[in-house]
């Protein structure tokens, strides 16, 4: 017999009333007989360390006199009576605790401006609510655990802040490489940050989501959003069919304010270039550029300070920024010289919050490694014994692209699908002259040519790969915007030529699927791809621009084909969609434009 649950109010007297189509049964909540959860004490004292272990939060279950589910919340808080307290997360069972990282102990202590190394008193509780369908029951109030407490010493670290993912084709529409919009008044509702849309962008199409996915907030351009190039202000829509968004493309950075309630995201400037100019490089605006950390959007550079001095940090070398209000605090276009001593440091400078810009000086941070700002070692690595793919690999490319003497850019290579051995980079911007060498998690290991200045062809595996190796070169009939692909089953790799994108193999318009050239028959060819849904043929894994004379292509609006038939394609051409979707092998014809595609044995 099916039961629902109502809650029923009068005066401070609350009652579910349990409904069957047959009778109707009245439980009674009673306030004086619920249970409230017993919270189980933890050690008298915790020295919190970056990526280790907190505690455990043990406590018994709550009573609310009915049958009903409930949903356990852990607090902490450096007031006894809560007042500013930190969800430390949540479960839906008392049987297995909750489990509490240092870092996010940590993390909740940093937002109640508790100093690190300092030890501090720190209360702990347990917060138990009814739950009705799919939300607590807001009517009835929560049972509140005992306190326990601790002294707990924080480590020194970044705080983290919630914050809303901005993908798109400058990060491969890849979740793992991002950007950022953050709250930093935690309040879910207002997200700001710099978006890095990259030096060589040909398509800077871009959504925002609300998780490393597409399930938790999709937001897009609807039908009735605003089309207007650098537009101040822009309403989207949460719609997994919305368009991207591509309003902004005059510069390489963007600041953003994302309004999450309204989905209104505003423009609130674009440059170019950020650089430190000062008396050690003789206030030259252009000699000392920064380089952006995607993880949380701040620019930095390491510089030798030999004399005490002033600085100021600049804008597309013209707008200075000197000092300003606040600890750290400096003015965007005002301000005063910011004084330096001399020594080692790692200039920092965060604009994601334009109307409180800040500034750090790190002596301790001078030279090391960023997790993701691309500091290369341009030392000779030891040799290694072979070019395999060792367990885990990330593979990149290193050269003098765009003029980088010291190879410390790194570009990516993204393994897709999972296990497939086959990497693809990103859009690396191809110069006659140009050398480069593929390497494997930060020079560990490097792969080369068999010859000094061997080059890549499109399509056509090079078969010479060897393990340390010569520096690749490249020709003046490369030069462009490039991906490079290498091929760990067979030691191979090329420059993508043609290649699929869709809905193919799991992924869902986001990754390339190269194809092979055969240079007897001037066909295109892949093997054994998954067809779930639509896909199209892209050339150097661009869409059409400006830049690529070659366009995508598709099927004629309309037209019908057959499975094991060749077909027409056309430039621009609308997705192709095999019935039924399964397995299968694909030749294409540049020669006659025809596609043809066949049951994978």
């Amino acid at each position: 017999m099916k039961k629902i649950i109502n809650v029923l109010f009068a005066a401070a007297v609350s009652a579910f009333a349990m409904t069957s189509c047959a009778e109707k049964e009245i439980v009674t909540y009673n306030p004086d007989v619920t249970v409230v959860p017993a919270l189980e004490a933890i050690a008298e004292s915790y020295v919190l360390t970056d990526g280790g272990e907190f505690a455990t939060l043990n406590f018994s279950a709550a009573e609310f006199g009915i049958p009903t589910a409930a949903r356990y919340t852990a607090y902490a808080d450096i007031n006894e009576d809560f007042s500013t307290k930190q969800s430390l997360g949540n479960v839906a069972t008392d049987t297995a605790g909750i489990t509490v990282s240092a870092n996010t102990l940590n993390n909740a202590l940093m937002s109640l401006n508790c100093e690190h190394s300092v030890p501090v008193t720190v209360y702990f509780r347990i917060e138990a609510q009814m739950m009705g369908e799919s939300s607590p029951v807001q009517t009835v109030t929560a049972l509140v655990s005992n306190t326990i407490s601790s002294s707990i010493t924080p480590f020194d670290a970044e705080k983290v802040y919630p914050a809303v993912y901005v993908i798109g084709a400058f990060c491969g529409w890849d979740h793992s490489k991002t950007a950022f919009l953050f709250s930093y008044a935690e309040n879910d509702e207002d997200f700001l940050g710099v978006v890095d849309f990259g030096a060589d962008c040909a398509d800077y199409g871009f959504k925002l989501t609300g998780a490393a996915n597409w399930d938790n907030g999709n937001w897009g351009t609807g039908d009735m959003t605003s089309t207007e190039p650098e537009a101040p202000s822009i309403t989207l829509w949460n719609d997994g069919g919305s368009g991207n968004i591509s309003n902004y493309t005059s510069f390489r950075y963007y600041n953003f304010h994302f309004v999450k309630s309204s989905l209104t995201l505003n423009m609130i400037h674009g440059f170019n270039v950020v650089t430190v100019a000062g008396d050690f490089n003789g206030w030259a605006t252009d000699a000392t550029p920064m380089q952006q950390i995607r993880t949380n959007g701040k620019f930095y550079v390491d510089i030798d300070v030999t004399a005490a001095g002033g600085f100021k940090f600049v804008l597309d070398n013209g707008t200075w920024i000197g000092t300003g209000e606040g600890e750290d605090g400096v003015g965007i276009g005002t301000g005063d010289n910011i004084p330096v001593e001399p020594g080692q440091y790692r200039f920092y400078l965060d604009l994601n919050d334009w109307q409180s810009p800040t500034y750090k000086l790190s002596s301790s941070d001078y030279g090391k490694p960023v997790d993701d700002g691309g500091d290369g070692d341009t030392d000779d690595p030891e040799d290694p014994e072979d070019p395999d793919q060792p367990t885990g690999a990330v593979w990149g490319i290193n050269g003098d692209f765009d003029g980088d003497t010291g190879w410390s850019v790194d570009y990516p290579m993204t393994e897709f699908p999972a296990g497939s051995g086959i990497w693809v980079s990103g859009l690396i911007n191809f110069a006659e002259g140009n050398q480069f060498k593929l390497q494997y998690n930060s020079w560990e290991k490097e792969i080369g040519a068999a010859a000094e200045g061997d080059t890549l062809r499109t399509g056509i595996a090079y078969q010479g790969l060897t393990s340390g190796g010569k520096n690749f070169g490249v020709s003046a009939s490369q030069a462009g915007m490039r991906k490079v692909v290498l091929n760990t089953n067979d030691n191979t790799v090329y420059i993508l030529g043609w290649s699929l994108i869709g809905e193919l193999s799991g992924d869902s318009w986001g990754n390339d699927f190269p194809m092979l050239y055969n240079q007897e028959t001037g066909e295109w060819s892949i093997a054994a791809v998954s067809a779930e849904g639509g896909f199209k043929l892209r050339w150097c894994g661009q869409w059409s621009t400006s830049d690529v004379t070659v366009p995508d292509r598709g099927l004629p609006e309309g037209t019908p084909f057959s499975v094991g038939t060749p077909f027409a394609l056309v430039q621009g051409g609308g997705n192709i969609v095999p019935d039924p979707a399964g397995v299968y092998d694909m030749v294409y014809s540049p020669e006659d434009e025809t596609l043809t595609v066949t049951v994978a044995e």
